[in-house]
C-alpha cells in the first residue's frame, strides 16, 4: 500500500456485527476479503436481501474520501468486464455507533493478477495479452471513454484475471482519483504532481496506464525496477516514456505498435478509443515518434549538475526551491534559454516571471511565484509548481482537502489561488482545450471562497465548495463519515453524548460544510464567530446555526446536544435582572433540554429582544427606584418643614387663594350686572 494511504484494516477491527444497508445488502464485517481490498479500504463480505448474488463491500475512510460524483455515473454503467457499484452510501455500524461510507461490488470471479502493489508482474505470452487482456477490456475502455469517465485505477494488482486468462478492471472509486497510483503507471505530468494532485485526468491517462500494464505483461517483473519515484520520473523526460520503459528490451512485434500508441507523452498523439479498436480490428498504425526536447548549445549548471533540456532543467527546479529563487534572481536563466536554446519565446516569458515577482516583492512571495511561472515556461506540460505543492490545475480543490492539515500546504494552496498561477498555467499552454474553460471557472469559483477569511468561508469553503460531496473534516465529528448535512447533527449529538465535546460543538469546518448545505444568508451571523475567545457570543452564535440546521434538517430531538448548549449558557439565565423571569427562563430551558429541543433553547438563551425587554424592565425599575431614594433622603434631611418649601408652599397658596377670590368677585359682579 502506498505510504501515503492510511491503513484502516486494523482500526476496524471490532467490527463484527451484520447490519443492513439500503434495504438492499447484509454487510458482514466478521468475514474480510484481503484479497478485494483496495488500498485504504476493509474489504468484507456482503450478501443481497433480494437475490443470491455474491457480493463484497468496501469500508471507506473519510481522510481519502471516495470519488463521489463519479459514484454516481459509474453506477450507472453495466459492464462485465469492470466492476461497477451495485449500492453505495453511509451506514451506522452498531459496535460504535458510528457511520461509514460503503461501496458494495459484485464478486469477480479471477483472482488479482499479483497480491499487492510491489510483487513482480508475471510475464504473459503475446497472444494471451491480446486476447485475454486487450480484446477482454476494450468492453470497459470503450465504455469509459464513450462516457468520458475516468478510471484512474489501472494497475496490476487492480487487474483481475479468470482461470482462463481472461482480464477483467477493478474498482476505481473507493479513493480519489488517481491516489493509489503507482508514479510508473502515470504519465509524466500526473507523476509529478503529489498523489492528492493528480485529479479525474482524462480518458487519456487511463490509456497511458494501460499501455505501461501491457509492457509489463509482455516483459514480465517490474519496469524500471529499483529506481526511486522521481529517478522514473528524470527517465521518462530524459528518453521519453516508451524509450525509458522499454528501452532497447526485445518486445513482440504484434505489440510494438499499441505500446507506442499507448505511451505516447504527447497527449494529442497518444491512441485513443478509436485508434485502439482499429488496430485490434487489424488495421496497422504507425504511431507518430513524440521528438524529445531539444538540447542547448552547452549545458546549465544547477544544483552541482548539468542540465542540456528545459523539461529536465524544469523538473530540477522543481526539486530544488532554494537553488531555484537564487537561479531567477541572477540572469543566467534568462541568457541560457535565449542564446543555448535559441528560445526568444521563453525568454520572454521568463523575463515577465521576474518582472511580476518585483511586482509581488512586497508581499514576501515574489521569488516564489516568479520560479514557479518560470517552470512553467520551461515546461508548460508540467502541473503547476510552488514550493512544496505540485498540483494538476483540475485537481487543486481536491489537493486542498486531501492535504488540508499537512503544515504549510494550506498557506501555499491559497498563494497558488491569489497569485492566479492557475490561469498562468493556462496561459503558458501552447495548445488549448475546451476543458480549460471549465478549470478556470473552477478556480474563480475557489477564489471567490477564499476572498473572505471569516469563519465559514476561506480555505475550509473552498474544500466542501470544490469537491462535491466531501464529507465534513471537522474533529469535532470523530470517526463519523458525514457527506450530508442530515448526517451533522446527529453525529455531533453521538460526540457529546460519548463526551467527547467540551465547548462549543462548532468550528471552522462545521460552519464551512454547514454553509455549503444550507438555506439562508448568514453573513451577518458569522461575524460572531470572529473572535473564539469571547465564549458567550460563540457559544450563543453556535446554538443559533445548531437550531438552525435542527429546524431545516432534523433529527427532531437532540437531547445530548441539547443539554450540552444550556450548560455552555446558563450564565445568561442568571445575567437576567427579574428574579421571577429567571426562574421562568430555567424551567423553559429545562422543558427544551429534556425534549431535545435547539430551536426552543435559542429562542430562549439567545434571544436578543428578551433580553432587550429585561434591560429596559431593569432600566425602568431603577429610574423609579432613584427617584424614590431621592424622595426619602429630601423627607429625611427636613425638607418638608423648611424655610424654602414653607416659603414656596405659601406662594403656592396665596397664588391659589387670590385666583379663587378673583374668580368670585367676577362672577358676582356679572349677576349684579344682569340682575
Amino acid at each position: 500500500m502506498p505510504a501515503h494511504i492510511k491503513e484502516i484494516a486494523n482500526e476496524l477491527a471490532h467490527l463484527q456485527q451484520p447490519v443492513e444497508f439500503e434495504d438492499k445488502f447484509r454487510l458482514l464485517p466478521a468475514e474480510r476479503l484481503p484479497e478485494l481490498q483496495s488500498p485504504g479500504t476493509l474489504a468484507i463480505a456482503a450478501a443481497s436481501l433480494k437475490g443470491n448474488n455474491s457480493l463484497f463491500a468496501l469500508i471507506c475512510q473519510k481522510e481519502a474520501a471516495p470519488r463521489f460524483s463519479m459514484i454516481r455515473l459509474m453506477s450507472r454503467v453495466a459492464c462485465p468486464v469492470m466492476m461497477t457499484p451495485v449500492g453505495s452510501g453511509t451506514v451506522v455500524f452498531p459496535e460504535d455507533n458510528v457511520r461509514r461510507f460503503v461501496l458494495v461490488y459484485e464478486r469477480p470471479s479471477g483472482k488479482p493478477l499479483i497480491p499487492e502493489a510491489g510483487h513482480p508482474v508475471p510475464k504473459i505470452d503475446e497472444e494471451k495479452i491480446i486476447g485475454g487482456v486487450i480484446h477482454n477490456l476494450l468492453p470497459a475502455l470503450r465504455e469509459l471513454s464513450s462516457r468520458t469517465l475516468m478510471h484512474r485505477a489501472i494497475r496490476p494488482e487492480n487487474i483481475f484475471m479468470s482461470s482462463d486468462g481472461r482480464a477483467m478492471l477493478g474498482e476505481c472509486l473507493s479513493t480519489p482519483a488517481a491516489y493509489a497510483q503507482p508514479v510508473l503507471y502515470e504519465p509524466i505530468d500526473s507523476g509529478m504532481a503529489a498523489p492528492s494532485g493528480r485529479g479525474d485526468g482524462g480518458v487519456l491517462d487511463d490509456f497511458y496506464s494501460f499501455g505501461v500494464l501491457l509492457a509489463e505483461l509482455a516483459m514480465g517483473g517490474s519496469l524500471l525496477k529499483g529506481k526511486s519515484d522521481e529517478e522514473i520520473i528524470e527517465a521518462k523526460i530524459k528518453l521519453g516514456s516508451y524509450g525509458a520503459l522499454v528501452g532497447q528490451t526485445r518486445v513482440p512485434l504484434k505489440l510494438m505498435e499499441p505500446l507506442r500508441g499507448l505511451l505516447s507523452d504527447d497527449p494529442y498523439e497518444r491512441w485513443s478509443m478509436q485508434d485502439i479498436e482499429m488496430w485490434a480490428n487489424g488495421r496497422h498504425l504507425s504511431p507518430k515518434q513524440v521528438p524529445l526536447p531539444p538540447k542547448a548549445v552547452r549545458s546549465i549548471s544547477f544544483a552541482g549538475k548539468d542540465y542540456l533540456t528545459a523539461p529536465m532543467l524544469a523538473n530540477a527546479m522543481r526539486l530544488n526551491w532554494s537553488e531555484s529563487k537564487a537561479l531567477i534572481q541572477s540572469d543566467h536563466l534568462d541568457s541560457w534559454v535565449r542564446r543555448a536554446l535559441s528560445n526568444d519565446d521563453m525568454g520572454d516569458l521568463i523575463v515577465l516571471a521576474e518582472r511580476t515577482s518585483h511586482a509581488l516583492a512586497t508581499t514576501g512571495s515574489g521569488e516564489d511565484r516568479a520560479v514557479s511561472a518560470s517552470i512553467m515556461a520551461l515546461d508548460p506540460t508540467a502541473p503547476i509548481i510552488y514550493k512544496d505543492v505540485a498540483v494538476r490545475v483540475d485537481a487543486i480543490a481536491q489537493a486542498i482537502a486531501l492535504e488540508f492539515f499537512e503544515p504549510g500546504k494550506v498557506e501555499q494552496f491559497l498563494d497558488i489561488i491569489r497569485m492566479k498561477l492557475s490561469q498562468a498555467w493556462v496561459t503558458s499552454q501552447t495548445r488549448t482545450k475546451p476543458e480549460f474553460i471549465a478549470i478556470i471557472k473552477q478556480i474563480e469559483h475557489l477564489a471567490q471562497n477564499v476572498k473572505s477569511m471569516v469563519p465559514g468561508y476561506g480555505m475550509e469553503r473552498a474544500v466542501y465548495a470544490g469537491n462535491e460531496g466531501w464529507p465534513c473534516m471537522s474533529p469535532l465529528v470523530g470517526d463519523h463519515y458525514v457527506d450530508d448535512i442530515k448526517n451533522l447533527l446527529p453525529a455531533l449529538e453521538n460526540m457529546v453524548a460519548s463526551g467527547r465535546i467540551e465547548g462549543a460543538p462548532v468550528d471552522r469546518h462545521i460552519l464551512a460544510f454547514a454553509l455549503n448545505h444550507m438555506r439562508g444568508n448568514f453573513d451577518a451571523l458569522l461575524k460572531r464567530f470572529e473572535d473564539p475567545f469571547n465564549r458567550d457570543v460563540y457559544n450563543g452564535a453556535s446554538l443559533r446555526i445548531l437550531s438552525d440546521m435542527q429546524k431545516q434538517f432534523g433529527p427532531a430531538s437532540l437531547p445530548a446536544l441539547s443539554a450540552h448548549m444550556a450548560n455552555l449558557l446558563i450564565d445568561s439565565v442568571e445575567n437576567f435582572h427579574n428574579t421571577a423571569f429567571r426562574k421562568q427562563l430555567r424551567e423553559a430551558v429545562d422543558n427544551a433540554t429534556a425534549e431535545g429541543k435547539l430551536t426552543t433553547l435559542q429562542s430562549i438563551l439567545d434571544n436578543s429582544q428578551i433580553k432587550d425587554q429585561d434591560q429596559t424592565g431593569f432600566d425602568q425599575a431603577q429610574m423609579i427606584f432613584s427617584n424614590l431614594e431621592a424622595q426619602a433622603t429630601w423627607l429625611e434631611q427636613g425638607g418638608l418643614v423648611s424655610d424654602e418649601n414653607v416659603r414656596l408652599v405659601s406662594d403656592k397658596t396665596s397664588a391659589v387663594i387670590s385666583g379663587v377670590c378673583s374668580s368670585l368677585a367676577l362672577v358676582f359682579m356679572t349677576i349684579a350686572w344682569v340682575f
